[in-house]
């Protein structure tokens, strides 16, 4: 972002810089610049111009309401009272800056979900909204389109090797349907959370792809982001063990929902297509973050065993 659009942006707010900016790293899905103002530092988002008013609201309210709850930095609000403003067809929204002094360790991490999953148990959102986490029916759907669209040989042996894990470790839509939705982040990692000045206080950022969605899902998804997908049995077994115990120890997960948990995992990550390069369209420019996920794919599918045995053994 530059001067003058930040400059633009924090008039909305009946603010102004009083020192150079400096943008964030990472955001495939919104950019980030923290400027210094006279009421301290405040981090100025922009989200991505294919979220409409509606997903960027929804977001705003899930970040105000875990701040709310210390769960998140606290959302400045415009004079009219808004939590997102809108300039020339983009929005913002601005948050209190906070410096993460380390990334939370593993155990913190999942304790810090789990808090967060429990506060968004209280979260009604104001007006219309939809859900970024979704899964066709059935989820062969998605990747059945694009192997009927493109002759691009990588890409049909990338697609039919998907719908191989499908066909073999993957739920069919009614026992994806069956798992309860409740509210959660969307993208909870490590690279989302801020651990602050209080080494307990952890705070989540990016909401942007905030959802109902079954939990056990995103609890899967957060251990495998924070893991390296290269941990050997004995790790993989010790590290997933603590990991699901400090969840548990907060939110328990249902013995039900935990028998889903791996395979449910491994069918959402095998049918998602956003990552491929269609016709269609879908994002681009993403090839690197589309082969990690392949990676941790095949990793998951080798110990799916070893991570079923200890998720029906970790209790509440």
């Amino acid at each position: 972002m530059g001067a003058e659009e930040l400059s633009a942006c924090l008039r909305q707010y009946g603010l102004r810089a009083s020192g150079p900016a400096r943008p964030l790293p990472g955001g495939h899905v919104g950019v980030t610049t923290v400027v210094p103002t006279d009421q301290g530092p405040l981090a100025v988002k922009r989200f991505g111009r294919r979220f409409d008013t509606a997903r960027t609201r929804l977001a705003a309210q899930a970040h105000q309401h875990a701040a709310l709850a210390g769960l998140a930095p606290q959302l400045r609000r415009s004079p009219d009272g808004h939590l997102t403003a809108e300039i020339n067809g983009a929005t913002y929204m601005l948050a209190e800056y906070i410096h993460a002094t380390q990334p939370p360790g593993l155990t913190d991490f999942a304790a810090a979900l789990a808090a967060l999953h429990t506060r968004l148990d209280s979260f009604r959102p104001g007006g219309r909204h939809t859900n970024f986490l979704e899964l066709s029916d059935p989820p062969t759907a998605g990747l059945e389109h694009i192997l009927r669209q493109t002759q691009d040989k990588a890409l049909r042996e990338i697609v039919s090797w998907r719908l191989r894990i499908l066909a073999e470790f993957g739920l069919g839509a009614q026992a994806v349907a069956s798992a309860p939705k409740r509210w959660v982040h969307g993208d909870a990692r490590p690279d989302n959370v801020l651990a602050s000045l209080t080494p307990e206080q952890q705070l989540f950022i990016d909401f942007d792809q905030v959802s109902r969605f079954p939990r056990p899902y995103e609890v899967m998804r957060a251990y495998v982001a924070s893991v390296s997908p290269e941990l050997p049995a004995p790790l993989l077994d010790s590290t997933f063990r603590s990991y699901l115990s400090a969840y548990q120890a907060i939110t328990p997960i249902p013995a039900a929902e935990r028998a889903l948990m791996i395979d449910l995992y491994i069918t959402v990550q095998a049918a998602e297509t956003r990552t491929f390069t269609t016709p269609e369209g879908e994002v681009r420019d993403m090839s690197a973050f589309a082969h990690t996920r392949h990676q941790q794919l095949i990793w998951i599918t080798e110990h799916r065993g070893l991570l079923r045995t200890v998720a029906k053994e970790v209790q509440p």
